[in-house]
């Protein structure tokens, strides 16, 4: 059974065209007519996309972050210990901080010493308020880590102490409180409460006079 198929396409100036479907077959014929919407003279048609329309949500108003008594924790990062440290003098009182100063042993800080001195004073070495007493070198030393008041333990795997020779020790004597120099002989920082750094300080020689020892018998 053969069937043949003729679509006509048929274009008017009017305000309507019909595309008609003539069905050839050896015992009936069908035509049918379907009007479609209205072309010009030349077919162009154009692509058409169906996408759905970009939604932008309306901006919010931010709220306060206490509401009904009950405070929104900060997204920032908390200091190491919950507390930031700063120990820099503000200029109204830094006139009588020098003044302090001059009556107080000294003692010269290198560059190096310079920079950690503006670490501890400006927070980065936070929960330290100054260089490290005995108790806090061990635990950099052995353990990587500082234990806080709170009893959490923050990392400090580098021990940030200020070494000083005899002749310094010397200067220092019994006060407990030494003026801290820079390269330049200019005024630094204070150091206060000394009783236990003295005492760090000769553990130090002798753990490092043990240590010396130690290697030696190795050897």
């Amino acid at each position: 059974m053969s069937l043949s198929l003729t679509i006509k396409l048929h274009l008017a100036s009017s305000s309507s065209s019909y595309l008609t479907l003539n069905t050839h077959h050896h015992h009936a014929k069908k035509v049918t007519t379907f009007e479609t919407c209205c072309y010009n003279a030349k077919i162009r048609p154009k692509p058409i996309y169906s996408t759905n329309p970009l939604i932008i949500p309306a901006c919010r108003v931010s709220r306060p972050r206490v509401q009904c008594g009950a405070m929104v924790k900060s997204s920032l990062i908390e200091p190491d210990g919950g507390a930031l440290v700063d120990l820099v003098v503000p200029e109204s009182v830094r006139g009588a901080k020098i003044i302090e100063a001059e009556t107080l042993p000294k003692v010269q800080l290198t560059r190096i010493d310079l920079e950690w001195v503006h670490v501890v004073g400006e927070g980065w070495a936070s929960p330290l308020r100054g260089f490290m007493r005995e108790d806090e070198y061990l635990q950099s030393l052995h353990f990587n880590s500082l234990r806080v008041k709170d009893g959490s333990f923050v990392n400090m795997s580098l021990p940030i102490v200020l070494a000083i020779d005899d002749e310094t020790k010397g200067r220092i004597g019994s006060s407990s409180h030494v003026a801290l120099l820079g390269p330049d002989g200019d005024f630094v920082a204070i150091l206060r409460r000394l009783v236990s750094l003295m005492a760090f300080f000769c553990f130090w020689l002798v753990f490092n006079f043990l240590l010396i020892v130690q290697l030696w018998c190795f050897e």
